[in-house]
């Protein structure tokens, strides 16, 4: 997401949520699973989304050749995959507790190709990880990040850091925006995993500070240039977030809205999450700038990264035709900025 802080967002009418977003083909939810201990804690979280929206969900682990072992032993080789088969066998009777069922497949290369495979679907699909489980707890491992930069569908990443539970039960869900119909994107998800969770959505919109170039001490006139863009920054924030608040008082959930002020707005989101007790995050990988030769904006990286609670990166499609989870999602009130194509 881009922060717009001094631009006036202009639209006619507020975020329009229609079906909560989701029409059409139910997403595949795609859980990439291995056996380090945190990547089971994927599972509940993709399960939880996955019952939201009405999704499937499939966990998918991949066997990989050894590279110090040529050519293969064709005995161990089964051996492991028998291995993989009865490990993703327990795993599906121990989470499988919703409406729909769980399924699994055991793959046999490269993790970053097979995965890719499964995840080149259509752009409502999810592909979850686990981040972190490495040690570095704000590494995105080498796969994640190729399914990031090549697959057209969302992304779920769980910190390897949260709690081992069997089922989830989200209570706040934090939605950053930006004032743009991209950063609206995400909040049809937001609406209809807090409605099947009975959890409150608390809309933030981060407010950055203003600073001039150079090193040169601030004149007075300075000053109240710099005082009153940053009240007019605030206010056109205050009132664009209370219109969407608005427009989500039909939708049956408790909706709350924060002004972040005076900061970097990647670290103020940051911040957010524990100040607001929030237990998932839910964004656009594109707020104001939607810069499409890359996969994410810099927030949204960032967040992706850096935060401390599972993050739902929404990506929003270059056309809203085709069926998918969120065909509708685009504000159809709200005029896209000046200079983008969608």
């Amino acid at each position: 997401m881009q922060d717009n802080s001094a631009i006036e967002p202009d639209f006619d009418r507020g975020p329009q949520v229609s079906d909560n977003g989701v029409n059409g083909n139910a997403p595949q939810i795609v859980a990439c699973i291995d056996t380090s201990p945190g990547s089971m804690k994927v599972i509940p979280h993709a399960n939880a989304i996955a019952n939201a929206l009405g999704g499937e969900l499939s966990l998918v682990h991949v066997v990989e050749p050894d590279n110090s072992q040529t050519p293969y032993d064709p005995v161990e080789w089964d051996i492991r995959k028998r291995q993989a088969d009865l490990y993703m066998s327990h795993l599906v009777n121990r989470f499988d507790t919703g409406p729909n069922p769980i399924s699994f497949k055991v793959l046999e290369g490269r993790s970053a190709e097979q995965i890719g495979k499964c995840a080149a679907g259509g752009a409502g699909d999810i592909t979850a990880f686990c981040r972190g489980g490495s040690g570095d707890q704000h590494s995105i491992g080498e796969t994640a990040r190729r399914i990031m930069e090549s697959s057209p569908g969302s992304l779920l990443l769980v910190p390897a850091t949260v709690p081992e539970v069997d089922v989830v039960n989200y209570s706040r869900i934090l939605v950053p925006l930006d004032g743009s119909s991209r950063a609206e994107s995400a909040i049809p998800f937001a609406v209809r995993i807090a409605q099947q969770q009975d959890a409150e959505i608390v809309l933030v919109n981060a407010i950055p500070k203003i600073d001039f170039l150079g090193n040169a001490p601030l004149l007075v006139q300075d000053m109240e240039l710099q005082e009153q863009i940053s009240k007019r920054s605030a206010r056109l924030a205050a009132e664009y977030m209370e219109r969407t608040r608005t427009t989500l008082s039909g939708c049956d959930v408790i909706v709350h809205c924060a002004l972040l002020k005076s900061g970097d707005v990647r670290r103020l989101l940051e911040n957010a999450i524990v100040s607001h007790s929030a237990d998932l995050l839910v964004l656009s990988s594109h707020g104001q700038s939607g810069y499409s030769d890359v996969q994410a904006g810099d927030v949204s990286s960032f967040i992706l990264r850096r935060a401390s609670i599972p993050v739902l990166m929404v990506r929003r499609p270059r056309t809203t035709e085709a069926g998918h989870v969120y065909s509708k999602a685009e504000s159809t009130g709200v005029r896209l900025p000046h200079g983008t194509l969608g």
